[in-house]
């Protein structure tokens, strides 16, 4: 298995997050993992008042943690 790079940006801040796939994961995909790795690290600010149904997790991880995701780089 490959080991992937997920590059974001947090507080004005770049970091990354690793994670191991056989094939580049595509953005949504990149998404969904930070998101459940955002979950477990950081707590959660409030949400705006948007309808739910309008939010996606790429809003969602924004929104409530302050990270968006700046790339997908093989380690």
């Amino acid at each position: 298995m490959a080991r992937w790079i997920i590059t974001y940006n947090k507080d004005n801040n770049t970091a990354t997050l690793e994670i191991e796939s056989a094939k580049q994961p595509n953005l949504e995909q990149a998404v969904r993992h930070t998101l459940k790795w955002a979950r477990q690290q950081f707590e959660a600010q409030e949400p705006s008042e948007v309808d739910g149904d309008l939010r996606g997790p790429a809003v969602l991880l924004s929104e409530l943690y302050g990270i968006t995701i700046t790339g997908i780089t093989q380690a």
